[in-house]
């Protein structure tokens, strides 16, 4: 499963290639094409620490499933109790 990205600059969401390389160049887990391109225009480096959180959680996502624990079925075997017509305070007399 491929992780989609969402664009720190634009807040788009945007899928690159799978390693992350274009063919004029690596690709950014921060930024979209068209965002990274202006970046690179304007001298802007790409921000370490977000590259690094950005990866990281893709690399999250992309884990299976398989390698975290199941939660037992905790639903409950007989349904739940209702109210009674008749009873309750309601139904009590102040004089009783």
């Amino acid at each position: 499963m491929r992780a989609v990205f969402l664009c720190q600059e634009c807040a788009t969401h945007y899928l690159p290639p799978e390693g992350l390389e274009y063919g004029d160049g690596p690709a950014s887990p921060v930024w979209c094409s068209v965002c990274q391109a202006r970046a690179a225009a304007l001298g802007i480096p790409e921000p370490a620490l977000a590259r690094m959180l950005a990866l990281r959680a893709a690399e999250q996502q992309a884990r299976p499933a398989a390698d975290e624990p199941r939660r037992p079925d905790v639903r409950p075997s007989r349904p739940a109790r209702t109210r009674r017509a008749g009873t309750g305070p309601g139904t009590r007399s102040r004089l009783g």
